[in-house]
């Protein structure tokens, strides 16, 4: 009997801890569900381009020879040359005189100083496609130091890794000095090229040579150097490929004259294609955006000088169905043409038999891989192709915001010379770009060995805050790698640039040192950068960019029209959009909605509205949200605890408020409104101003009939920068929540068991010792 109670009580023992174990179990599930609040882990990158290399390895290409031009000749990257300055030619200070030209463009240098025995600078300047161009030269205005040697310094330039001209250098008194550089034109091709400056700058004294302990040959370029392209406009011969000329140019910067219409009926997929496109010519402009939006009706009263119109096909009035020799058919594809409207201007004409098809049109044209295939004046863009190129955007490297140095600047980069030597990778980055978690940069060099390596180091900067830097040494100098992920006090930070900086230190320092002598060191093109964006939005106008842009495109964006919106209306969200979508990419999300359609239940949007209180039946939903209240009758604003306003001073304003959207967790709300359409229009042209843009700060600014702006602030900075609260983050993981739930339903059934046993054991003992 005693026997079989030490079984028993085993088995019980046994049971006890099994429920324990489970209990214990289930209570780390419970504390740490797996993936209920998120994580820090950042999931990794999938595709063969994205990932990034966490092991050292030496190819075959790291294995080249030392030898500096051979290095060069293997990579495929030309040095900036260095001309003996005896042979080298006075400067020309003269400015070239060429025929006269219809329009001119100039690219202006920011102010950069070399240092050095060799130094070099870039300016890069672009070259439209429509331009017949004529002439193109470089006005640099420069100073130099006092000590160089003027027979043995001089300045080199280069084209697109051409040399063109090499001058003296020479001190002048301390006074700053011209000179001109003619580019020849066959050098030049459209796109980007490049214009480079290399210094050769020497220093001498009693005791010899002293380049390797001073600073003092240095070459100042000025900011007010230029490189001028003279150039005649091309015809556009009606090509689609040309666009947005001529529609926009370089030589309108504000689009003056440009009209973007829809039909009377201003269908929605007909709004979103037109605000698209509006964002995207809006990025051509400069201090002002003339661009109007309007209805087809009100279209004579701009006398457009170019116009694109964005219709249903059936909304169409028959004098722009003549034009379409390509009519759309029913299978939802959208038609573009370009052609003359009456007047004989440009008209671009964007329709489809269904408006939800009218946006793959707009993105057609803002995909510059897919417009640069349309050389006729007719394309037909399928229905479903904006998903597809959307799908393979979200898949390349630069969407998932890995790249690679060729990626950015299409290959590798170069360093010649002694001491201190820096170049800036420009990131292409959107505006609202912040660095989250995860960040990581590889990047792979190799360098001389003639350095001296105790005091050789790369550097590597974000933006100009240091963070990583790495010693050179001789064991490594024909492949090295510097591998780091982005410390945490840039989380959270913008940068526009990574700035790697060189220190290539060469014990004894000859004083005439050969090009092929000096030390050097490249940065492979392969070298990898991975920066992901944070995904907290920030309500302020100081963005310009969140929480309606994200990566460079429209964030789930939706308009919310009055039932019967006007020019003035669709203008005014036309400017709201412009400013969001500066220098917007294809393939966002735009919806458009009616007030009376609008359903709060599907409102998982970030929302732009505008109108007054009476047009617009949305503006009277969200009134008590706003900082400042229309009053019962509409016509003025209530004072709030931050201003008190005056009766007449109230029925002036227009506001601009950004709010947290009472819809959707993470998501923001525009309202621009008045009590007005004249207070609409002052609104409006307050927007196209781009130094009245920069005014708009904080999350509420208030618009005079003068354009003052006033900028205030209601939304804490904790609730748009501190991420999710604790309710939000609950509702964004309901099925961990449940699980959770779940599990601890499940202990506490557990543990009631256990203490069921418990019980039951100590019942037993207690009736065996009876």
């Amino acid at each position: 009997m005693a026997t079989l109670t030490k079984k028993h009580n085993k088995k019980i023992s046994l049971s006890v801890k099994i429920s324990v174990g489970c209990m214990v179990m289930l209570l780390i599930i419970t504390i740490f569900p797996l993936g209920a609040y998120g994580s820090n882990t950042v999931a990794p990158v999938t595709g063969e381009s994205t990932e990034i290399p966490d092991t050292q390895e030496t190819t075959a290409e790291n294995q080249a020879d030392q030898n500096i031009s051979q290095e060069a000749a293997a990579e495929g990257v030309d040095f900036l040359p260095v001309v003996d300055p005896e042979s080298a030619s006075v400067p020309d200070q003269s400015e070239p005189e060429y025929q006269p030209v219809s329009h001119t463009q100039d690219t202006f240098f920011y102010r950069k100083t070399l240092k050095g025995i060799y130094s070099s600078t870039e300016l890069y300047f672009y070259a439209q496609d429509y331009w017949d161009t004529k002439y193109v030269y470089a006005c640099i205005q420069y100073d130099v130091s006092q000590l160089i040697e003027s027979s043995s310094s001089s300045v080199t330039f280069s084209i697109n890794d051409v040399p063109i001209q090499s001058y003296k250098l020479e001190y002048k008194d301390g006074n700053s000095q011209i000179l001109y550089v003619k580019i020849p034109l066959e050098q030049v091709h459209a796109g980007f090229n490049t214009f480079a400056i290399s210094a050769y700058a020497r220093l001498y004294d009693e005791q010899g040579c002293v380049d390797d302990y001073s600073d003092a040959n240095w070459l100042s370029i000025s900011d007010a150097s230029y490189v001028r392209c003279g150039y005649e406009s091309k015809d556009p011969e009606h090509r689609i490929s040309y666009y947005p000329y001529p529609f926009m140019s370089t030589y309108n910067t504000t689009g003056k004259g440009l009209v973007i219409a829809v039909s009377d009926d201003m269908a929605p997929g007909e709004v979103a294609a037109a605000m698209n496109i509006m964002a995207d010519l809006s990025s051509d402009t400069k201090e002002k955006n003339d661009i109007q939006v309007c209805r087809l009706s009100d279209l004579r009263n701009f006398n457009p000088s170019r116009t694109i119109l964005i219709a249903d096909y059936n909304s169409l009035p028959s004098e722009y169905k003549n034009k379409i020799t390509n009519a759309p058919d029913t299978s939802g594809n959208t038609i573009v043409t370009f052609s003359d409207d009456m007047n004989g201007n440009p008209l671009l004409i964007i329709t489809s038999l269904e408006d939800v098809s009218l946006s793959e049109g707009a993105f057609m044209l803002m995909d510059q891989s897919r417009r640069i295939q349309e050389v006729g004046s007719v394309a037909e863009v399928e229905k479903g192709s904006a998903q597809l190129a959307a799908d393979a955007v979200k898949q390349s490297d630069m969407a998932a915001l890995s790249y690679t140095l060729e990626d950015i600047s299409g290959n590798g980069m170069l360093y010649v010379g002694p001491f201190h030597q820096e170049k800036n990778i420009y990131l292409p980055v959107s505006k609202g770009f912040k660095l989250a978690e995860g960040g990581k940069i590889v990047l792979k060099f190799r360098y001389s060995e003639n350095l001296d390596f105790n005091r050789s180091l790369i550097t590597i900067y974000w933006g100009e805050v240091p963070v990583a830097s790495k010693r050179l040494n001789k064991e490594n100098a024909s492949g090295d790698e510097l591998t780091f992920e982005m410390p945490s006090d840039v989380i959270g930070t913008s940068a526009t640039n990574l700035k790697v900086s060189f220190d290539l230190e060469i014990p004894d320092l000859i004083c005439s040192p050969r090009q092929s002598d000096m030390p050097w060191a490249y940065i492979s093109k392969d070298s990898t950068i991975f920066l992901p964006n944070t995904t907290d939005i920030t309500l302020s106008f100081d963005s310009k960019v969140s929480p309606f842009n994200r990566n460079g495109a429209f964030n789930d964006v939706m308009l919310v029209l009055s039932d019967t919106p006007n020019t003035n209306e669709l203008n005014l969200l036309g400017q709201a959009i412009a400013m969001y979508g500066n220098e917007a990419k294809p393939y966002g999300s735009i919806i458009v909605r009616r007030a009376s359609d609008f359903n709060e239940e599907d409102a998982d949007y970030n929302i732009i509205a505008a109108g007054t209180l009476q047009s617009n039946a949305f503006i009277s939903r969200i009134n008590d949200s706003l900082a400042f209240k229309f009053s019962p009758d509409g016509t003025s604003f209530e004072s709030n605890e931050q201003l008190i306003l005056s009766r007449d001073y109230a029925g002036k304003i227009g506001i601009i408020q950004l709010l947290k959207s009472p819809y959707s967790l993470n998501r923001g709300l525009l309202v621009l409104t008045g009590n007005s359409e004249n207070i609409l229009t002052n609104l409006q042209n307050c927007l196209r101003d781009s130094s009245k843009r920069e005014e708009l700060t904080k999350d509420c600014a208030i618009i005079d009939p003068d354009k003052t702006v006033t900028t205030l602030q209601f939304i804490r900075t904790e609730e748009t920068k501190g991420g999710p609260t604790l309710a939000e983050k609950m509702i964004r993981n309901k099925k961990s929540l449940i699980f959770t739930a779940v599990a601890t339903t499940a202990m506490f059934l557990m543990l009631i068991a256990v203490i069921i046993i418990l019980l039951r054991i100590r019942m037993y003992r207690k009736k065996n010792e009876e």
